[in-house]
């Protein structure tokens, strides 16, 4: 499946073939080919169960005082449309960063992860509350 943070803003709908051709040449086949050697096969089912994993995450609309937010969304996107909340203090680690930077947090501060479709920020704390953290929750305001 796609995620939103890897969906492009603007995707080529009618390319051009020589520019196609242009850029294939400076694509690495050997990633792909490693990519596909490790890729891991499972039954719809088993993807069934991990949606189930991340609609078990606990989410909130609206964050209680003291909370941070976590924004997971790019620099630019995070100057570009900040959150503005009362009560809150919100920090900017881009999702790939996560994983490594929620270890150095502080582990008495209760968290709520942001993205703009709230996909990314379910599936990181999905992945967060399974490796034991429970000071972790979506921050999903009602639209």
């Amino acid at each position: 499946p796609e995620y939103c943070a890897i969906i492009s803003d603007k995707p080529t709908t009618a390319a051009k073939p020589h520019l196609v051709d242009i850029q294939e040449g400076n694509f690495d086949f050997g990633v792909l080919q490693r990519a596909v050697a490790s890729r891991k096969l499972c039954g719809i089912d088993e993807v069934y169960a991990s949606s189930e994993i991340l609609d078990a995450v606990e989410k909130q609309s609206v964050p209680e005082p003291g909370q941070v937010i976590i924004d997971l969304r790019d620099e630019e996107c995070y100057e570009r449309e900040p959150l503005s909340l009362v009560g809150n203090s919100t920090l900017n680690i881009p999702f790939y960063k996560l994983n490594r930077a929620f270890a150095e947090l502080d582990a008495n501060q209760q968290y709520l992860l942001y993205c703009d479709r709230g996909v990314m920020s379910r599936l990181h704390a999905a992945h967060l509350c399974a490796e034991g953290y429970a000071n972790v929750k979506v921050y999903q305001p009602a639209q």
